[in-house]
């Protein structure tokens, strides 16, 4: 049987939050795009060598990460096997890569050398062979394919094992197409990517060489995706690009018109299944410019029962000088009415969670431009907040600038901003609070005895649970037991909506990949059925915790149904078997 993995690693999208230790996927399934009426579309095979072990390692975003899943998918639908793990063992290596900063490139050439070294057939893919041709020369014999060449990884890969240097790195031509069969690196989490590229011009980034000028997928390409990932039964759809708010204008339509078809998608999902719908949707970085004209729709989209009220919006800096200097073409002000507008629109009934980056010591700051940055951390009180310093990535306009903000300055800067974000504590408030969340099938701590299950709530609060099967893709109530910097412990209380491997193929491979885990909660007996007294005893408990009342402090009426629900669950205990241990 095809063995089909892939990694990930320094995932620079803060709003992502992807745990970039590798993961297991030995029991992986390609995933293949559905027709409007949900039938499999098939691919040609191609005829390769049997055997072949391909190693793919992935570093930056989260649409380097579905490039890496589409690339996993083709492979292996072409009779390869694809690794995480066994880097040493495979015949090949596949590195997609990112060109945002030094440290990436800087690991992703340490990576490159080191295959070559120990004689691998080397293949590299993504961001830095594309916007950096000067530098394959360098990479020699490595074989090199582009952004928009990620159909041709299968090629790319058999030349390399025969020895052979293939390049395909043509800015020019289609977008790759969303129906390529793909492995999803979380069988639960779908990332469909809506463009490539971007509008903007900011002189520090070298992304923009590599993936170019706004390209928007068609509407119906998409909402084929997202169909598809509904009917697979994910738990989360990732809308990635480089700048989601931009999305369509190039096209003739917008970001807040799609989000408008896709939850149409949602609810006509639920009608059809008659039942609620388990998937959520995530929308994905954008820029402030191109979402102040849709605050009202976008707001509107954000408190649909099935959407994240999450948004990741980065700023970079406090003061329009710089900004300026950057080439952000927006305003403080556009950056507040932006976050502030969404706020106040969905109101305190959907906390709404924004995350933003800031990049410290860029060329020309001074004390007072880093006050104000310092200060607008300070009075949002981020509770996701990315660090960057500043590195001049050679080629861009950034690099040429003067003043440079000396090194010692820049890490004190930097060094002074995360403590404070440290500081916060954003959570403190959801302590004893009863919260609604969805679980997906990423484990924290994951080779440890202690791993737990990540779940998030509709704000996107990151939650970690004891780890069950029947948590995994779940919807449940849970009570929070500890709050931290980062994320939150809770207790489950109750699964609000189950979740049905038989009705939702992603499940089924979710857990199968997960099966390694399955001891960590052999002791433990489930939450329902076993003791139904207990936990109808628990319901009546959050009922009351809901309305703010302490089920044994209230008067003798609460404290008798405590008392005999205690001695039913005891007599229930007597004649049950297995026993609660």
């Amino acid at each position: 049987m095809t063995t089909t993995t892939m990694s990930i690693d320094d995932i620079e999208d803060i709003g992502e939050q992807i745990d970039p230790s590798i993961r297991r996927y030995e029991r992986s399934a390609v995933v293949f795009p559905r027709t409007k009426k949900h039938e499999r579309i098939e691919t040609n095979a191609k005829s390769l060598p049997e055997g072949k072990l391909v190693y793919v390692k992935t570093f930056g975003c989260a649409h380097n990460m579905s490039d890496s899943e589409y690339m996993c998918g083709i492979l292996a639908s072409e009779g390869y096997a694809v690794t995480s793990e066994r880097a040493k063992d495979a015949d090949a290596w596949v590195i997609n890569s990112c060109t945002v900063k030094d440290p990436s490139e800087i690991a992703f050439r340490r990576v490159v050398k080191e295959g070559l070294d120990s004689g691998k057939a080397v293949v590299v893919a993504g961001c830095v062979p594309q916007a950096q041709r000067d530098l394959l020369e360098a990479l020699r014999p490595a074989s090199a394919i582009g952004v928009k060449a990620l159909g041709r990884v299968g090629e790319a890969v058999d030349a390399a094992l025969r020895g052979e240097t293939f390049w395909a790195l043509s800015a020019r031509g289609p977008l790759p197409e969303l129906s390529m069969p793909k492995i999803r690196k979380h069988a639960l989490v779908e990332i469909i990517p809506l463009s490539t590229g971007c509008l903007g011009s900011c002189t520090y980034c070298k992304t923009r060489y590599a993936r170019g000028k706004l390209g928007s997928y068609q509407l119906e390409a998409i909402i084929q995706r997202f169909e598809t990932a509904l009917y697979d039964g994910v738990a989360e759809i990732w809308l990635s690009s480089e700048d989601t708010g931009a999305y369509g204008r190039d096209i003739g339509t917008s970001l807040s018109h799609l989000l408008e078809a896709l939850i149409v998608c949602i609810d006509s999902f639920s009608s059809s299944k008659k039942k609620p719908c388990p998937t959520m949707l995530r929308v994905g970085m954008t820029n402030p410019p191109f979402v102040l004209d849709q605050l009202d729709a976008l707001a509107k989209c954000l408190k649909h029962p099935n959407v994240f009220a999450f948004l990741h919006v980065p700023v970079q800096a406090g003061s329009d000088t710089v900004l300026k200097r950057m080439n952000r073409e927006y305003t403080i002000s556009d950056f507040e009415q932006v976050v502030f507008g969404l706020k106040q629109r969905l109101g305190s009934d959907f906390p709404l969670t924004i995350s933003t980056d800031i990049i410290c010591g860029f060329p020309g700051e001074n004390e007072t431009d880093f006050d104000q940055t310092f200060n607008l951390v300070q009075r949002h009180t981020f509770s996701i907040c990315h660090i960057s310093q500043f590195y001049a990535r050679q080629g861009t306009p950034a690099a040429k600038m003067r003043p440079r903000v000396p090194t010692s300055i820049v890490k004190a800067r930097s060094r002074k901003l995360s403590i404070l974000i440290n500081s916060f504590n954003p959570y403190a408030s959801l302590q004893d609070t009863i919260l609604r969340c969805y679980a997906r099938d990423e484990l924290e701590n994951e080779y440890s005895a202690t791993s737990r299950l990540v779940a998030h709530t509709k704000s996107y609060v990151k939650i970690l649970i004891p780890f069950r099967t029947e948590y995994v893709g779940a919807h449940l109530h849970v009570r929070v037991t500890a709050t931290h910097r980062w994320h939150v412990d809770a207790q489950v209380i109750d699964i609000i909506l189950t979740a049905d491997r038989d009705d939702r193929p992603a499940l089924a491979d979710a857990l199968s990949r997960m099966q390694p885990h399955v001891h960590l909660d052999d002791q433990q007996q489930p939450i329902s059925n076993s003791l139904p007294y207990v936990s109808s005893f628990l319901n009546l408990k959050k009922n009351f915790a809901l309305m703010n009342l302490d089920l044994l402090g209230n008067g003798p009426f609460f404290f008798l149904i405590a008392l005999l629900s205690a001695a039913a669950a005891l007599v229930y205990y007597s004649f049950s078997s297995p026993p609660l241990l």
